[in-house]
């Protein structure tokens, strides 16, 4: 299976160039509803998603609103662009990541100011296509439990809230990666666990309760597969200026070598405003 991301030339440049994909806190994006919390544990605001549509044609909406006004492009991939790494953490009883497997290394989970939380499931349920229904907080509502200001219980994964959107965004046919984030100490992990869980152990000293804690990042960014964006397929929008084309191939050239280029299917069929 294909997915499709519509955006801008200059993000595709960076993709490219720096071969990482972006995840954006939930709380930052255009569906207000996203990011929400689950009375006092803002669980929403704890998650990174990276968006994309498994619509196989070409969106007209999608141009507009994501594409740099249909100025942009459209970049394809395959549904698992990823790098695995194997997570094996029993570094104390209360801080245990035993036999998972998750997108980053342990310098990555472990960076400064935040901690990834890899899941069982994650290589299986770390991108699912968004489930869209009338009425979002009672669809919601059956995946926790929360019995008081200071207990939260979530079912699964821990991420399905963030699978769940209203009817009104159906017409994306979206499909979007998850990740899970905590706030972690100013120091992140360098190769010494006894150096990091020292650190952990004074930064919880100071902040209480990490459960309520948002992470001041606001994205972040994965390093992908190096065959993920060679075997790519980059569409150039219908309203895209002279030129564009051309620009796009220069940076595949230099960093995709592999990937195709062509102009969309609806170029000559929407009258510039």
């Amino acid at each position: 299976m294909n997915l499709h991301h519509y955006t801008t030339v200059n993000t595709l440049a960076l993709m490219l160039r720096h071969q990482t994909l972006r995840f954006t806190r939930l709380d930052q994006f255009d569906d207000v509803t996203e990011g929400r919390s689950i009375n006092t544990f803002p669980y929403g605001a704890r998650m990174f998603a990276s968006c994309w549509s498994a619509a196989e044609e070409e969106s007209i909406p999608q141009w507009a609103m994501y594409g740099d006004a249909m100025r942009g492009i459209r970049l394809s991939i395959k549904h698992d662009p990823f790098i695995w790494h194997p997570i094996n953490i029993n570094w104390h009883n209360n801080f245990q990541f035993i036999d998972l497997e998750a997108p980053y290394n342990l310098e990555e989970m472990l960076s400064p100011g935040i901690t990834l939380i890899p899941t069982p499931k994650m290589k299986e349920l770390l991108g699912q296509p968004i489930r869209y229904v009338s009425d979002v907080p009672s669809a919601i509502s059956g995946l926790y439990t929360n019995t008081s200001s200071d207990d939260l219980t979530l079912y699964g994964e821990g991420t399905e809230i963030a699978f769940l959107k209203s009817n009104d965004w159906a017409f994306q046919q979206e499909f979007r990666y998850v990740l899970t984030a905590s706030p972690g100490p100013s120091k992140g992990y360098s190769g010494n666990y006894q150096d990091y869980i020292e650190e952990r152990r004074q930064w919880y000293r100071l902040v209480g309760d990490p459960l309520k804690g948002i992470p001041s990042r606001t994205y972040i960014d994965l390093k992908l597969a190096k065959e993920a964006l060679v075997e790519a397929e980059i569409t150039v929008g219908p309203l895209a200026p002279a030129g564009t084309l051309e620009i796009v191939e220069s940076l595949v050239a230099r960093f995709a070598v592999g990937a195709t280029v062509k102009s969309s299917c609806l170029s000559g069929t929407i009258r510039a405003k």
